[in-house]
């Protein structure tokens, strides 16, 4: 370690599309000096001048010798994929060099290999680490989660990425390469050779295909389960089933792989980017002694690619506060739980939500606002953390101005004019986003809120029906405000000048939870406003 004692991390692949985002998880951490490398320079200068880091410029399979010589380094991550068909010689240099390495490869063979090199690691006193992503390591923290709770016997799961993530060749090459083949130990199956639907929170029903991932080899090894079967689907059906359709080249030897066909493919996936989302998760199914259970994760607001990452920085961090002690080359299996990769996101602040069963957190807003969330006040965080639950207060509403107004409020179902009211909302989680059902006398206004697709950070989506309201969330001094960005009807934009006023916020009194929204339209003034406080007492 250098004289200040921080952990030195060299990143290989430090500028593509997960390693850059390994990157922007493990800059700011006072314990580690960070160094991100890849071939090309200028993205390299730029990302480490960014990122307050170090940068350097090798050709990995070249230098990377020549790099570990001089002792600079105490862990390295390989983030330079494709890992299908790669050796070990990263690892092996790292041991000969006695640098900690973790990998995000999820190449059944590749990971399930790294255990050849176990002997050497332990006697050089390193840790070597394949698998530090989302398979295996998120998907067996989720089994070992489960096992807390009795015997598990069968897995399934699907990676579910969105259509407008971006799209790292390497990642494109590595499903080309397998894609027809057989999938080793699994009779009968075969890399995108089978179809099935999977409805995930947030993402409705996507495609799912199977995948050559080490799970199977690794849960049957470790966990005794004898049945796993693992998968990945594309948003776009016409780019899931025309994959499946080019994987039958491979079956029937037309093709010995789909690899020449990936600089089109990628030509043809870009065009068709934005008629998807920038949503994303994971959704793994395990049966036992428990009976059915089911653990769903949800990226938004393009923070899925984050995700392979995750386990490797929460890794990472581990061992440079000295809290890793297992040594030795194994699968990115037991090293992590799964409080410990959830708390990486969380502390990153991103739009990632996780649960079991289809209650998914951190909260929607906490997830929409990232590390903003905390400024607003402890009454507001305690509302919008709640989950499904009843709040009860009283309010004041001040009905329409105008005697158009009032008709447009009798259609809307505002409610009427009173004093200290009582007044109930019922929250509920749907979907991914929440249910806001709010009771005023006789009357109910319920909305849908949620992140919506390609929106900036900070803002959420409230849909009352088919008019849907994009709102910007600006946090002050303990106040909230919800801010008019955007309406739309049936999904189609609408003018500004056809957009209502509205004026919302909350805040904190008493110890009690503070509300003030304020409805109108041009021309036509208020149409209600209603204030008052609310608890769940």
């Amino acid at each position: 370690m250098p004289a200040d004692g921080r952990f030195r991390v060299l990143v290989l692949g430090g500028t593509g599309v997960f390693g850059s985002r390994l990157c922007r998880l493990l800059a700011g951490d006072p314990n580690i000096a960070l160094t991100l490398a890849a071939r090309n320079r200028s993205e390299v200068d730029v990302l480490a001048a960014e990122l307050g880091a170090a940068g350097l410029v090798l050709d990995w399979r070249r230098d990377l010798d020549r790099v570990l010589s001089g002792g600079n380094h105490d862990a390295l991550v390989h983030v330079a994929g494709p890992f299908q068909g790669q050796d070990h010689a990263v690892a092996e240099l790292c041991i000969r060099h006695r640098v900690h390495y973790v990998d995000l490869a999820d190449d059944a063979a590749f990971v399930c290999g790294i255990e050849g090199l176990d002997a050497a690691a332990k006697a050089a006193e390193v840790l070597v680490c394949a698998g530090a992503s989302t398979a295996p390591a998120i998907t067996g923290a989720v089994v070992e989660e489960a096992l807390k709770d009795g015997t598990v016997d069968r897995v399934a799961f699907g990676i579910l990425p969105g259509n407008d993530a971006p799209r790292g060749r390497a990642v494109v090459e590595a499903i080309l390469s397998r894609a027809g083949l057989p999938i080793a130990d699994q009779p009968g199956r075969r890399v995108w050779g089978g179809l099935r639907r999977m409805k995930s929170p947030g993402l409705g029903r996507r495609w799912v295909s199977p995948c050559d991932l080490p799970e199977p080899a690794l849960f049957a090894r470790r966990f005794g389960i004898r049945d796993t079967r693992g998968g990945a689907g594309l948003e776009l059906s016409v780019l899931h089933l025309g994959l499946w359709l080019l994987a039958w080249l491979v079956r029937l030897r037309a093709m010995r792989t789909l690899l020449p066909l990936a600089s089109l493919l990628i030509a043809i996936a870009d065009r068709l980017r934005r008629f998807g989302t920038d949503r994303g998760g994971l959704r793994i199914d395990l049966q036992g002694s428990f009976g059915s259970r089911r653990w769903c994760l949800l990226a938004e607001g393009g923070d899925g690619p984050f995700i392979p990452a995750i386990p490797a920085a929460a890794l990472i961090r581990k061992l440079a506060r000295g809290e890793m002690a297992v040594r030795g080359a194994v699968p990115c299996l037991g090293l992590l739980s799964l409080a410990e990769i959830e708390a990486e996101w969380q502390e990153a602040g991103l739009a990632i939500a996780a649960g079991w069963d289809g209650e998914l957190r951190p909260s929607l807003y906490r997830r929409a606002l990232g590390r903003t969330y905390d400024r607003q006040s402890a009454a507001g965080q305690q509302l919008h953390d709640a989950g499904p639950s009843r709040w009860t207060g009283r309010c004041t509403v001040d009905g329409a101005a105008t005697g158009s107004g009032r008709l447009l409020a009798w259609l809307f179902q505002f409610p009427p004019a009173s004093t200290d009211a009582p007044i109930a909302v019922d929250f509920t989680v749907a979907d991914g986003g929440e249910v806001w059902t709010r009771h005023v006398g006789r009357r109910a206004m319920r909305s849908r809120q949620y992140i919506g697709a390609r929106k900036p950070r900070g803002w959420v989506v409230e849909q009352f029906g088919p008019i849907a309201f994009d709102l910007a969330v600006p946090v002050a001094d303990g106040r909230l405000e919800l801010v008019m960005r955007g309406m739309r009807c049936f999904g189609l934009p609408l003018p500004r000048l056809a957009w209502p006023l509205i004026k919302a916020s909350e805040h904190e009194e008493d110890g009690r939870f503070c509300f003030d929204v304020e409805i109108g339209l041009p021309l036509i003034g208020r149409l209600v406003r209603y204030r008052g406080w609310l608890t769940d007492r």
